[in-house]
């Protein structure tokens, strides 16, 4: 029989695993004493995690529910519940559970953080930051309550809140290396600058580990790029990339080629002429593009419209393709848009009403939803079917720009993976210019195509034409969006609130002498 103290130390130990991001060992360790002691609820948690952080988020959710017929009023478990949940889009389901915690508790912290993530993510940021704000007067030295406030306050453009938030967190763990990055997206660097001295001392750290490290590269070549430092810049994120890389060292290009051929294998054929006109309550207009090409300045000026409500990144869509091409592979789910058949029309129907109720968290009253997950220019096709009286806005840039931008800025660890080397950069960059050939030949008339060099040089003018495309009338307020402030999620935080800006424009020239990049890039038109 083992005793309390020795499943205390055991805990422990499968506890540090976890912080260590050794999942799988968690997992084999913990089903191991399950199998054991199968009334431990701290083992189906950390069991539930790991599986969770593994994206494996089915088999979280099964075990936690497993936890709940052994004891149905476990808070820990019931917020991991609420916490998966959110992960799997079950938003209704998400809240019913950490609404539940908190009837137990009202001051469980890691409940009110989560709920405050719940509408954070639903974007009902003045709920979130209510919450957050509640757990701070509970606990306002706890890290993870001081990083979620000041992001939520940094989403909605309070930036002074904001930094002193994380400047404060700072004075408690000078080593909390996200608020360091959070810290650098809102700070303009001058020569000498303490926080860039302070970055730059953390470097001897050998506790960091190498997503901080990495992160931290980023974080001080921004600083430099602020000083005009284009050498120390480059040679920061470069560093930075390169150890991505190592942390994604089983990563191959050759997935996002195998992805784009199949796309173009399954509509190769497709007559859309044939397939219903689908009708919905609301209308949707999806920005789409290559990432870091002008979508979020297309977003805020559309946002800014009064019939149109600004989701911002949405990440719904994307994923449930991913999961129906990359991970399931399922020929019965690509089958339905390679050609019409009356015997799938039902299918076709579920597949909208289950994105609608996905999306149901968006109360609002505009008739017009805004997604502007650039990455869903992967998808034109089945948008086309599914949506089919949506409007689309194809975001370009000079090329040599936004593979400089790709490259230099700090997305999340395991997005857009193929960012972190200039080969697979200058790769994806020719096999999405193939793909939106293949789209402009299929979808025709359905596509219009928003070049940001124009935006910027001839700013009415082009906003007219969006607004023409869109079949929305004239509003000052879309040229004039750096007023209204809309909440933004993205990289783009910072410079997206500031009025069209032509210092963006062959950003590139600054670099040319230390990136190779540009050279590939050019030989691809």
């Amino acid at each position: 029989m083992i005793t309390i103290d020795s499943l205390k130390l055991k805990f422990k130990k499968i506890n540090d695993l976890f912080i260590k991001g050794k999942y799988d060992l968690v997992i084999e360790k913990s089903k191991k004493i399950i199998k054991k002691n199968p009334n431990q609820i701290p083992f189906y948690n950390l069991l539930a995690l790991s599986y969770r952080e593994k994206n494996q988020l089915f088999l979280a959710e099964k075990i936690l529910l497993e936890a709940t017929r052994i004891n149905p009023n476990d808070q820990s478990v019931i917020v991991n519940l609420g916490a998966t949940y959110r992960s799997l889009f079950e938003f209704e389901k998400s809240e019913k559970y950490l609404e539940q915690a908190l009837s137990y508790n009202s001051k469980n912290i890691n409940a009110l953080v989560n709920y405050a993530n719940l509408k954070r993510e639903t974007n009902k940021y003045d709920e979130a930051i209510k919450l957050y704000e509640e757990a701070y007067k509970l606990d306002d030295k706890n890290e993870i309550i001081l990083i979620n406030l000041a992001g939520v306050y940094q989403i909605v453009g309070k930036f002074e809140v904001s930094k002193k938030l994380l400047e404060k967190l700072l004075n408690i763990n000078s080593k909390n290396i996200l608020a360091h990055k959070m810290l650098t997206i809102m700070k303009k660097y001058e020569i000498n600058d303490k926080h860039q001295k302070q970055m730059l001392s953390l470097l001897e750290d050998s506790s960091l580990n190498q997503y901080e490290k990495a992160t931290l590269y980023f974080s001080i070549s921004k600083s430099f790029e602020d000083q005009k430092n284009y050498k120390e810049s480059s040679d920061f994120f470069i560093k930075a990339n390169n150890i991505q890389k190592k942390i994604h060292i089983n990563y191959s290009i050759n997935n996002e080629i195998k992805l784009f051929e199949k796309i173009k294998k399954i509509f190769n054929k497709t007559i859309f002429e044939k397939y219903p006109n689908y009708l919905s309550s609301k209308d949707l207009i999806f920005i789409v593009g290559l990432p870091r090409s002008g979508t979020t300045l297309a977003h805020q000026i559309l946002a800014a419209h009064s019939k149109v409500y600004g989701a911002d990144e949405m990440v719904i869509l994307d994923t449930f393709m991913q999961k129906n091409l990359r991970e399931n592979n399922n020929n019965n789910f690509t089958s339905l848009f390679e050609n019409y058949n009356e015997i799938n029309e039902n299918k076709l129907k579920k597949i909208i009403e289950n994105y609608f109720s996905k999306i149901s968290y968006i109360k609002t009253s505009k008739k017009i939803i805004l997604d502007k997950n650039p990455l869903n220019f992967q998808w034109l096709g089945f948008i086309k079917i599914l949506f089919p009286n949506s409007k689309i806005i194809h975001c370009t840039r000079n090329l040599k720009d936004t593979g400089l931008s790709l490259y230099k800025n700090a997305f999340e660890i395991n997005s857009i993976v193929w960012s972190n080397d200039e080969n697979d950069i200058v790769k994806y960059i020719s096999i999405y210019l193939d793909l939106m050939k293949f789209w402009e030949k299929k979808l025709n008339n359905f596509i219009y195509n928003l070049n940001y060099e124009k935006l910027i040089e001839n700013k009415e003018k082009e906003i007219q034409k969006i607004l023409n495309f869109c079949n929305l009338n004239w509003e000052d307020d879309c040229l004039n969006f750096n007023k209204k402030q809309n909440p933004i999620k993205t990289v783009s935080v910072a410079q997206a609130r500031n009025a069209i800006y032509k210092t963006s424009l062959k950003g590139y020239e600054k670099y040319e002498n230390y990136l190779s990049i540009f050279k590939k890039i050019e030989n691809l038109t």
